[in-house]
């Protein structure tokens, strides 16, 4: 099977064998196993760019995007912003993430 990828702006990330990996601006890099890979965009005000958080999770069982804040491990990737309008983008890449995974969104 081919790696699974997307790219947006200067992030790319791709999942590969089991892994999702997120290389991005700056030599930011993170590589997390599927079943503790968790990603949510959290916005604080709808007219405004969210904030892209990827990172482990520590239940396995917690959603695979939209994973509530206080399931997230200590790392999480450097965040990145979204503007509302391309949070969709993101939603479906991680939809097909998570039927990798066998996961659910939120």
């Amino acid at each position: 099977m081919d790696p699974l990828t997307f790219d947006y702006e200067d992030l790319h990330l791709r999942v590969d064998r089991g892994v999702f990996e997120l290389f991005g601006a700056r030599g930011s890099e993170l590589r997390v196993p599927l079943p503790r890979l968790g990603a949510l965009v959290h916005y604080k005000k709808s007219d405004r760019p969210g904030k892209l958080f990827i990172g482990t999770v520590r239940d396995p069982n917690a959603a695979l995007y939209g994973t509530d804040q206080a399931a997230f491990w200590y790392s999480t990737s450097p965040a990145f912003q979204v503007p509302p309008g391309d949070e969709p983008l993101f939603r479906a890449y991680f939809t097909e993430v998570a039927a990798l995974a066998d996961r659910r969104v939120v």
